[in-house]
Protein backbone atom coordinates (compact mmCIF):
# COMPACT_ATOMS: atom_id res chain seq x y z
CA UNK A 1 0.00 0.00 0.00
CA UNK A 2 1.39 3.40 -1.02
CA UNK A 3 2.29 5.72 1.84
CA UNK A 4 0.49 9.06 2.02
CA UNK A 5 2.57 12.16 1.36
CA UNK A 6 1.79 13.45 4.84
CA UNK A 7 0.48 12.19 8.18
CA UNK A 8 -0.92 14.99 10.35
CA UNK A 9 -1.03 14.37 14.10
CA UNK A 10 -3.39 16.51 16.21
CA UNK A 11 -4.20 16.26 19.92
CA UNK A 12 -7.76 16.92 21.08
CA UNK A 13 -7.29 18.64 24.45
CA UNK A 14 -10.18 20.85 25.46
CA UNK A 15 -11.02 22.75 22.27
CA UNK A 16 -13.45 20.59 20.24
CA UNK A 17 -14.99 23.64 18.56
CA UNK A 18 -11.58 24.95 17.50
CA UNK A 19 -10.47 21.49 16.39
CA UNK A 20 -13.61 21.15 14.26
CA UNK A 21 -12.72 24.42 12.50
CA UNK A 22 -9.13 23.24 12.10
CA UNK A 23 -10.27 20.05 10.38
CA UNK A 24 -12.72 21.93 8.17
CA UNK A 25 -10.02 24.28 6.86
CA UNK A 26 -7.43 21.50 6.59
CA UNK A 27 -9.60 19.35 4.32
CA UNK A 28 -10.85 22.32 2.32
CA UNK A 29 -7.39 23.71 1.52
CA UNK A 30 -5.24 20.62 0.90
CA UNK A 31 -5.74 19.53 -2.69
CA UNK A 32 -2.51 18.26 -4.25
CA UNK A 33 -1.08 15.99 -1.55
CA UNK A 34 -2.31 12.68 -0.21
CA UNK A 35 -2.62 12.81 3.57
CA UNK A 36 -4.01 11.16 6.67
CA UNK A 37 -5.19 12.92 9.80
CA UNK A 38 -4.75 11.18 13.14
CA UNK A 39 -6.32 12.66 16.28
CA UNK A 40 -5.35 11.64 19.80
CA UNK A 41 -8.26 12.29 22.15
CA UNK A 42 -6.54 13.20 25.40
CA UNK A 43 -9.15 11.75 27.78
CA UNK A 44 -11.61 14.56 27.05
CA UNK A 45 -14.70 12.55 27.93
CA UNK A 46 -15.82 12.63 24.31
CA UNK A 47 -17.02 16.23 24.16
CA UNK A 48 -17.49 17.12 20.51
CA UNK A 49 -16.02 13.85 19.24
CA UNK A 50 -19.24 12.45 17.76
CA UNK A 51 -19.75 15.57 15.66
CA UNK A 52 -16.20 15.42 14.33
CA UNK A 53 -16.43 11.71 13.56
CA UNK A 54 -19.67 12.37 11.69
CA UNK A 55 -18.32 15.31 9.67
CA UNK A 56 -14.82 13.88 9.08
CA UNK A 57 -15.20 10.08 8.92
CA UNK A 58 -11.77 9.69 7.28
CA UNK A 59 -9.96 10.80 10.44
CA UNK A 60 -8.21 8.07 12.42
CA UNK A 61 -8.68 8.31 16.19
CA UNK A 62 -6.68 7.15 19.20
CA UNK A 63 -8.30 7.42 22.64
CA UNK A 64 -6.37 7.89 25.88
CA UNK A 65 -7.82 6.56 29.11
CA UNK A 66 -5.77 9.13 31.04
CA UNK A 67 -4.38 12.53 30.12
CA UNK A 68 -0.88 12.64 28.64
CA UNK A 69 1.51 15.40 27.67
CA UNK A 70 2.17 16.99 24.28
CA UNK A 71 5.08 14.76 23.29
CA UNK A 72 3.57 11.52 24.59
CA UNK A 73 0.37 12.17 22.62
CA UNK A 74 2.07 12.91 19.31
CA UNK A 75 4.54 10.07 19.78
CA UNK A 76 1.65 7.61 19.69
CA UNK A 77 0.93 8.68 16.12
CA UNK A 78 4.59 8.92 15.12
CA UNK A 79 5.07 5.30 16.23
CA UNK A 80 2.01 3.85 14.50
CA UNK A 81 1.39 5.83 11.32
CA UNK A 82 3.19 5.36 8.01
CA UNK A 83 3.91 8.24 5.66
CA UNK A 84 6.61 10.03 3.66
CA UNK A 85 6.37 13.02 5.99
CA UNK A 86 4.75 13.67 9.36
CA UNK A 87 3.39 16.84 10.92
CA UNK A 88 2.76 17.61 14.57
CA UNK A 89 -0.03 20.16 14.47
CA UNK A 90 -1.95 22.18 17.04
CA UNK A 91 -5.71 22.00 17.36
CA UNK A 92 -6.05 25.80 17.74
CA UNK A 93 -5.19 26.51 14.11
CA UNK A 94 -6.77 27.62 10.83
CA UNK A 95 -5.17 26.32 7.64
CA UNK A 96 -4.77 28.76 4.76
CA UNK A 97 -5.15 27.76 1.11
CA UNK A 98 -2.52 25.25 -0.01
CA UNK A 99 -0.46 25.40 3.20
CA UNK A 100 0.13 21.66 3.52
CA UNK A 101 0.59 21.24 -0.22
CA UNK A 102 3.33 23.89 0.01
CA UNK A 103 5.02 22.10 2.92
CA UNK A 104 5.04 18.74 1.13
CA UNK A 105 6.36 20.36 -2.04
CA UNK A 106 9.05 22.18 -0.05
CA UNK A 107 10.20 18.96 1.64
CA UNK A 108 10.34 17.14 -1.71
CA UNK A 109 12.35 19.95 -3.30
CA UNK A 110 14.85 20.14 -0.40
CA UNK A 111 16.07 16.62 0.43
CA UNK A 112 18.51 17.77 3.15
CA UNK A 113 15.73 19.46 5.12
CA UNK A 114 14.67 17.14 7.91
CA UNK A 115 12.15 19.46 9.56
CA UNK A 116 10.24 22.51 8.40
CA UNK A 117 7.82 25.02 9.85
CA UNK A 118 5.14 27.21 8.31
CA UNK A 119 4.58 30.95 8.58
CA UNK A 120 2.31 31.45 11.60
CA UNK A 121 -0.10 34.34 11.96
CA UNK A 122 -1.95 35.68 14.98
CA UNK A 123 -5.73 35.92 14.93
CA UNK A 124 -5.47 39.56 13.80
CA UNK A 125 -3.29 38.63 10.83
CA UNK A 126 0.01 39.87 12.26
CA UNK A 127 3.10 37.66 12.12
CA UNK A 128 3.53 35.32 15.07
CA UNK A 129 6.99 34.43 16.31
CA UNK A 130 7.77 31.08 14.73
CA UNK A 131 11.46 31.05 13.72
CA UNK A 132 14.19 31.26 16.31
CA UNK A 133 17.93 31.61 16.83
CA UNK A 134 19.79 29.15 19.09
CA UNK A 135 18.56 29.19 22.69
CA UNK A 136 21.09 31.00 24.90
CA UNK A 137 21.50 31.84 28.58
CA UNK A 138 21.46 35.55 27.75
CA UNK A 139 18.17 35.06 25.96
CA UNK A 140 16.69 33.35 29.00
CA UNK A 141 17.78 36.22 31.25
CA UNK A 142 16.22 38.82 28.96
CA UNK A 143 13.06 36.72 28.69
CA UNK A 144 12.42 36.26 32.40
CA UNK A 145 13.13 39.77 33.69
CA UNK A 146 11.04 42.91 33.37
CA UNK A 147 12.99 45.27 31.13
CA UNK A 148 12.51 49.03 30.80
CA UNK A 149 10.96 50.06 27.50
CA UNK A 150 14.24 51.18 25.85
CA UNK A 151 15.64 47.67 26.39
CA UNK A 152 12.64 45.69 25.12
CA UNK A 153 14.56 44.99 21.91
CA UNK A 154 16.68 42.54 23.92
CA UNK A 155 13.69 40.22 24.29
CA UNK A 156 13.47 39.96 20.50
CA UNK A 157 17.08 38.85 20.06
CA UNK A 158 16.02 35.20 20.19
CA UNK A 159 13.74 35.67 17.14
CA UNK A 160 15.13 34.81 13.72
CA UNK A 161 14.07 37.63 11.36
CA UNK A 162 13.43 35.10 8.59
CA UNK A 163 9.80 35.01 9.77
CA UNK A 164 9.27 38.56 8.49
CA UNK A 165 10.49 37.84 4.97
CA UNK A 166 9.21 35.94 1.97
CA UNK A 167 12.24 33.74 1.36
CA UNK A 168 12.85 30.18 2.43
CA UNK A 169 15.44 30.05 5.21
CA UNK A 170 17.39 27.68 7.41
CA UNK A 171 16.79 28.43 11.09
CA UNK A 172 17.81 26.97 14.44
CA UNK A 173 14.30 25.88 15.37
CA UNK A 174 10.64 26.42 14.55
CA UNK A 175 7.57 26.59 16.75
CA UNK A 176 5.91 23.30 17.62
CA UNK A 177 2.44 24.42 16.54
CA UNK A 178 3.34 23.09 13.08
CA UNK A 179 6.46 21.05 12.36
CA UNK A 180 6.78 18.74 9.37
CA UNK A 181 9.43 16.03 9.68
CA UNK A 182 10.74 13.76 6.93
CA UNK A 183 10.31 10.01 7.49
CA UNK A 184 14.07 9.39 7.22
CA UNK A 185 14.85 12.24 9.61
CA UNK A 186 12.36 10.91 12.14
CA UNK A 187 14.04 7.51 12.00
CA UNK A 188 17.45 9.09 12.73
CA UNK A 189 16.47 11.84 15.17
CA UNK A 190 13.87 9.87 17.11
CA UNK A 191 10.59 10.78 18.72
CA UNK A 192 9.73 13.87 20.73
CA UNK A 193 11.31 13.92 24.20
CA UNK A 194 8.50 13.13 26.63
CA UNK A 195 10.49 14.41 29.62
CA UNK A 196 10.95 17.75 27.89
CA UNK A 197 7.24 18.47 27.63
CA UNK A 198 4.80 16.92 30.08
CA UNK A 199 2.59 19.81 28.96
CA UNK A 200 4.15 21.20 25.81
CA UNK A 201 6.98 23.68 25.97
CA UNK A 202 10.60 23.06 24.88
CA UNK A 203 10.13 19.82 22.98
CA UNK A 204 10.14 21.72 19.66
CA UNK A 205 13.51 23.34 20.39
CA UNK A 206 15.00 20.02 21.48
CA UNK A 207 13.65 18.15 18.43
CA UNK A 208 15.02 20.69 15.95
CA UNK A 209 18.41 20.88 17.68
CA UNK A 210 18.65 17.09 17.58
CA UNK A 211 17.88 17.22 13.84
CA UNK A 212 20.75 19.65 13.24
CA UNK A 213 23.08 17.45 15.31
CA UNK A 214 22.09 14.44 13.20
CA UNK A 215 23.06 16.28 10.03
CA UNK A 216 19.62 17.44 8.89
CA UNK A 217 18.59 21.03 8.17
CA UNK A 218 15.66 22.83 9.81
CA UNK A 219 13.86 25.28 7.57
CA UNK A 220 11.16 27.95 7.33
CA UNK A 221 8.64 27.65 4.48
CA UNK A 222 6.89 31.04 4.16
CA UNK A 223 4.61 29.85 1.36
CA UNK A 224 2.75 27.71 3.91
CA UNK A 225 0.56 29.96 6.07
CA UNK A 226 -1.28 28.90 9.25
CA UNK A 227 -3.23 31.04 11.70
CA UNK A 228 -2.36 29.94 15.23
CA UNK A 229 -4.71 31.10 17.96
CA UNK A 230 -1.86 31.17 20.47
CA UNK A 231 -1.87 28.76 23.37
CA UNK A 232 -5.57 28.01 23.41
CA UNK A 233 -4.50 24.41 24.01
CA UNK A 234 -2.82 25.26 27.34
CA UNK A 235 -4.76 27.65 29.52
CA UNK A 236 -3.27 28.81 32.83
CA UNK A 237 -5.42 28.70 35.94
CA UNK A 238 -7.29 31.85 36.85
CA UNK A 239 -5.98 31.89 40.41
CA UNK A 240 -2.68 30.97 42.05
CA UNK A 241 0.66 30.50 40.35
CA UNK A 242 0.72 29.91 36.59
CA UNK A 243 1.77 26.25 36.57
CA UNK A 244 2.09 26.19 32.78
CA UNK A 245 4.64 29.02 32.92
CA UNK A 246 6.57 27.34 35.73
CA UNK A 247 6.67 24.14 33.68
CA UNK A 248 7.95 26.10 30.68
CA UNK A 249 10.97 27.21 32.68
CA UNK A 250 11.56 23.70 34.04
CA UNK A 251 11.75 22.35 30.50
CA UNK A 252 14.20 25.09 29.53
CA UNK A 253 16.35 24.09 32.48
CA UNK A 254 16.18 20.49 31.29
CA UNK A 255 17.12 21.63 27.77
CA UNK A 256 20.33 23.32 28.94
CA UNK A 257 21.25 20.28 31.02
CA UNK A 258 20.65 17.94 28.09
CA UNK A 259 22.39 19.91 25.35
CA UNK A 260 25.01 21.99 27.19
CA UNK A 261 25.86 20.13 30.40
CA UNK A 262 26.00 20.90 34.10
CA UNK A 263 27.73 24.28 33.85
CA UNK A 264 24.92 25.74 31.75
CA UNK A 265 22.35 24.04 33.96
CA UNK A 266 23.88 25.73 37.02
CA UNK A 267 23.92 29.10 35.28
CA UNK A 268 20.27 28.65 34.29
CA UNK A 269 19.34 27.85 37.87
CA UNK A 270 21.13 31.04 38.96
CA UNK A 271 19.01 33.02 36.51
CA UNK A 272 15.76 31.46 37.74
CA UNK A 273 16.58 32.10 41.38
CA UNK A 274 18.58 35.31 41.16
CA UNK A 275 16.00 37.31 39.20
CA UNK A 276 13.27 36.85 41.84
CA UNK A 277 14.14 39.93 43.98
CA UNK A 278 14.31 42.24 40.96
CA UNK A 279 11.07 40.97 39.39
CA UNK A 280 9.32 41.13 42.77
CA UNK A 281 10.43 44.75 43.23
CA UNK A 282 9.16 45.71 39.77
CA UNK A 283 5.82 44.02 40.44
CA UNK A 284 5.46 45.79 43.79
CA UNK A 285 6.29 49.15 42.22
CA UNK A 286 3.71 48.55 39.50
CA UNK A 287 1.08 47.69 42.11
CA UNK A 288 1.82 50.78 44.21
CA UNK A 289 1.53 53.00 41.14
CA UNK A 290 -1.95 51.60 40.50
CA UNK A 291 -1.00 49.93 37.23
CA UNK A 292 -1.82 46.40 38.37
CA UNK A 293 -4.70 44.89 40.32
CA UNK A 294 -4.01 43.13 43.61
CA UNK A 295 -5.21 39.70 42.31
CA UNK A 296 -2.92 39.98 39.27
CA UNK A 297 -0.04 41.05 41.51
CA UNK A 298 -0.54 38.04 43.75
CA UNK A 299 -0.76 35.69 40.76
CA UNK A 300 2.41 36.99 39.12
CA UNK A 301 4.34 37.08 42.38
CA UNK A 302 3.31 33.49 43.13
CA UNK A 303 4.42 32.47 39.64
CA UNK A 304 7.88 34.05 39.99
CA UNK A 305 8.23 32.48 43.43
CA UNK A 306 7.27 29.11 41.94
CA UNK A 307 9.84 29.52 39.16
CA UNK A 308 12.52 30.36 41.73
CA UNK A 309 11.64 27.38 43.93
CA UNK A 310 11.66 25.12 40.89
CA UNK A 311 15.08 26.47 39.95
CA UNK A 312 16.39 25.43 43.34
CA UNK A 313 14.77 22.01 43.63
CA UNK A 314 13.92 20.56 40.22
CA UNK A 315 15.79 17.46 39.12
CA UNK A 316 16.37 17.37 35.37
Amino acid sequence: MKKPDLVISIVNHSNPELLHDCLRTLYATTRDSSFEVWIVDNATGGRGVDAMRRDFPQVRWLFNTERKGFSANHNQVLRQARGRHFCIFNDDTIVHEGAFDALVRFMDDNPRVGMAGARLLNADGTIQNCTFRPMSLAGQLFDIVFLPRPLHFLKAMAIDPAQYGHDEARVSWVLGACIVVREEALAEVGLLDEQMSPLGNTEDTDWCVRAWKAGWEVAFCPEAVITHLTSRSFRPSDTGADKVRIELWRTRLAYFRKHHGRLHETAMRAILVGTLPYNSAVLTQTLLRGRMSLPEYRKQLATFLGISQMGLRARV
